[in-house]
């Protein structure tokens, strides 16, 4: 029984991700820019990572704005677990974990686009050498 409450799970949350990436993809024709229509052919799990994108770029540009409290703040004992007040609970110090994962998000963004830039002149211009040699 267990198997197939979660197995209804997977697919109801399966099938909410779908239904939100179909919305963005669509929302986003919408817009007047002449990039917008482009949209409409992505793939709906390309919608779905553009999405993803986008939501952990604005959490990280406003997270003093979003983060019940501060990034080092010691809020109250520590371990405590999940409730109102503490939506993912404390950690060894008795910081606010919520509020660590959203200015994580900073960290994060900041050495994927490092990361990827690095990438990309690594492979470019051996690749533009070649082409020209």
């Amino acid at each position: 029984m267990t198997f197939l409450l979660n197995s209804a799970y997977v697919v109801g949350a399966f099938i909410a991700i779908a239904a939100v990436a179909w919305v963005f993809r669509f929302g986003l024709r919408a817009l007047p820019f002449p990039w917008a229509k482009a949209f409409q052919s992505m793939p709906l799990t390309a919608s779905f990572g553009l999405l993803i994108v986008i939501i952990y770029a604005v959490v990280s540009i406003f997270a003093p704005i979003i983060a019940p409290f501060g990034e080092r703040e010691v809020v109250d004992a520590e371990y405590l677990p999940w409730d109102a007040t503490y939506l993912l609970g404390t950690d060894n110090l008795g910081r606010d974990m919520l509020s660590r994962l959203i200015y994580g998000a900073r960290n994060t963004v900041g050495i994927a686009f490092l990361t990827t830039g690095i990438a990309f002149v690594a492979g470019a211009v051996p690749g533009l050498l070649a082409a020209a040699v």
